[in-house]
């Protein structure tokens, strides 16, 4: 049953019946009593007392407007410390939670200490059950056995009545105490104290990110080009901006009823009609365009580029209450102003206004622009998508490093600038010999010549090019940094990817590059001025090395098989991966394996904020470790430094 369409009856059968009563008095004859009086007192008060508990269990909806002044936020590895400690618990089926943190941090300690430290196996086990491994009590005690010493009685009660459980306690210091086994450096004092993130902060972080994605305008797929120029997002609706006038009107003309008092009872028909004003006013029909201008289409990395953006009314009539939010890419940064703005427009009216944004690697799309239209009374309001093609593309150069590139040994036949233990062309003295007839002239010794009076020719150190293949790790796993809305390390790998390739092309190398990621992306060795510029188009715009995590998943390991196949034989693979979980060391093992020379450059991204980025930085060390174990070459890049000065210091260290 629709209780509106009942209730308009109702009263437009009382409405008719006063209105006869008040042209043929004699026609109805209506005896009002004081019961009567009442009743309808109280029903108009009841029916105030519905809307109050109407308004308490519902919001005011009203359109929230978009945040697109940020980039969008990247995390540091260490989300979940139960995460980090699957790769240790292996086939353990272990169902209670406390009980498999327990076991992977036990296994996690039996796995440092016997890889950094003096113990084998068996002997970092027997430590960890007596509890002997370390120092910190509360670590001995959070995973030792029986055996191992707990804290005294009075530090468990005083302990009882902190914000911190004991089992928190207890996990923090042992993923503390195995950072300390490993070399890992510990926390400042201020991280140290920070407590491990609990349940409802997780579930309040996710709340944020999850309203912040929902409202945001800011899209980095594709699924939003093909819609039309002003697309209805959501049609008009009440805000409910005026249901506090209803209550106040029903609760005037119940008690003008209840009290007899008719001053009381016209003031109710006042705010009557207010509300019936404010539900009878609809949304001036109008259609309103956007355009938006750059100040630069094609900028430098890190140049501002104004963005104009002129929003017009191409209707006939006034429009009170306009509220629009640029579609600002979320790769990109709002510097300067704001994409958002607040107008009024008369018929065939434009209002622009101008922000500034800071540009960054790759091709940026601006999304569909989000504006909310209310009427004079904001009752009503309306969502539209006003969409306008927009692209700014951002290439930056290659620029060389000055530091030689780190390469195994094994190399092509062609010259270049890898040392072999042969003679041949190259300007690095090898050794002498006796002259044979056809020796050039320029290899000749003459200073022996005319010491000695014999000819000897000079032989140099053979240099052989290299072919080389750059592989990005560009999964979504990639996009990590310490800090929210930092450079994350996908931007900084793919940068040092096209440093890494002018380098090695200047020395002669054939150099090609490819994705390890959702998107499959090949670039075959090469060299030569196009193949340059191929590479320098290719790092920049294309999809597999967005500065946005894509949207849209693939199976990485159909790339990954397609990508081994691709390689030739004898190709030396670098490898730009942050070693943040298995994937990116498990490949440079297969590829070792399978004889491709590999060496990996790593950039840090962690931190040591929360007990889980701390651990995680634990299992990244242990990664590296285990490729160095297996022969392969790991650098280790710090997050603040360049790649230059990473290179220089491995070099140094290596040249010892």
């Amino acid at each position: 049953m629709n209780y509106r369409h009942v209730a308009l009856g109702i009263g437009i059968l009382s409405l008719g019946a006063s209105l006869l009563a008040i042209i043929s008095p004699g026609l109805i004859a209506v005896t009002l009593d004081q019961v009567l009086i009442t009743v309808v007192g109280g029903i108009v008060i009841l029916q105030a007392l519905r809307v109050i508990l109407g308004r308490w269990r519902e919001d005011r909806d009203e359109a929230v407007t978009p945040d697109p002044e940020l980039p969008i936020s990247t995390s540091p590895p260490g989300e979940e410390l139960k995460d980090e400690l699957e790769r240790f618990l292996g086939t353990k089926r272990l169902y209670f939670p406390r009980a498999r943190l327990r076991t992977g941090l036990r296994e996690a300690a039996v796995t440092v200490l016997a890889q950094y430290g003096s113990y084998s196996t068996a002997e970092a086990e027997e430590a960890v059950e007596a509890g002997t491994w370390t120092d910190d009590i509360y670590a001995a005690a959070c995973i030792g056995g029986e055996q191992a010493p707990t804290p005294p009685l009075r530090v468990r009660v005083q302990n009882a009545f902190r914000e911190e459980s004991p089992f928190e306690r207890g996990v923090r210091h042992t993923v503390d105490a195995i950072a300390a086994a490993a070399g890992v450096a510990s926390p400042s004092n201020e991280d140290a104290t920070k407590k491990p993130r609990t349940q409802e902060d997780r579930r309040t972080e996710s709340s944020v990110e999850t309203s912040r994605k929902r409202s945001t305008g800011r899209t980095d797929d594709t699924s939003n080009r093909h819609e039309p120029k002003d697309a209805l997002r959501r049609a008009t609706h009440s805000t409910g901006h005026w249901t506090g006038v209803s209550v106040v009107a029903l609760v005037s003309i119940g008690v003008g009823i209840l009290v007899e008092q008719p001053a009381v009872l016209l003031a109710g028909t006042v705010g009557i009609g207010y509300a019936a004003y404010a539900r009878s006013s609809a949304l001036p029909p109008g259609s309103v365009s956007l355009s938006r201008t750059l100040s630069n289409e094609r900028p430098e990395p890190g140049e501002e580029v104004e963005v104009t953006v002129t929003i017009t009314n191409d209707s006939e009539q006034a429009l009170a209450d306009l509220r629009l939010v640029d579609g600002v890419p979320e790769s990109l940064a709002v510097t300067d102003s704001s994409p958002r703005i607040g107008t009024a427009l008369r018929a065939g009216e434009s209002r622009s206004y101008t922000y500034a944004v800071t540009t960054r690697r790759g091709v940026h799309t601006f999304g569909p622009a989000t504006l909310i239209a209310r009427d004079l009374t904001s009752a009503k309001e309306q969502e539209r998508r006003l969409s306008t093609e927009t692209t700014l593309t951002c290439i930056p150069s290659l620029r060389a490093i000055t530091e030689p590139i780190p390469l195994r040994a094994q190399a092509t036949q062609q010259v270049g600038h890898i040392e072999t233990a042969t003679s041949g062309d190259g300007v690095e003295f090898y050794a002498t010999r006796e002259y044979r007839p056809g020796d050039p002239m320029s290899r000749i010794d003459w200073n022996r010549r005319a010491r000695t009076g014999e000819l000897t020719t000079v032989e140099f150190r053979n240099e052989r090019s290299a072919s080389v293949v750059i592989v990005v790790d560009t999964r979504e796993e990639a996009y990590l940094s310490p800090e929210p809305y930092a450079e994350h390390a996908l931007d900084r790998a793919v940068d040092a990817a096209g440093r890494l390739f002018v380098t090695l092309a200047d020395s002669g190398d054939t150099v090609g590059i490819a994705a390890l990621g959702d998107s499959s992306c090949w670039l075959a060795p090469g060299s030569g001025v196009d193949h340059r510029d191929t590479a320098r188009e290719l790092l920049a715009t294309h999809p597999a090395f967005s500065p946005v995590p894509r949207k849209t998943r693939s199976v990485v390991v159909r790339h990954r098989n397609r990508l081994r196949k691709r390689l030739s034989a004898g190709t030396q693979v670098i490898v730009l991966t942050p070693l943040c979980d298995e994937f990116g060391s498990q490949f440079a093992r297969r590829l070792d394996e399978r004889g491709y020379p590999v060496t990996v450059i790593s950039l840090d991204p962690t931190a040591s904020q929360t007990t889980a980025q701390r651990f995680a930085q634990v299992a990244r060390r242990l990664r590296l470790t285990t490729l160095r174990s297996n022969g392969i070459p790991v650098i280790d890049w710090e997050w603040d430094d360049s790649i230059t000065a990473t290179l220089a210091r491995f070099n140094e260290r290596w040249s010892r």
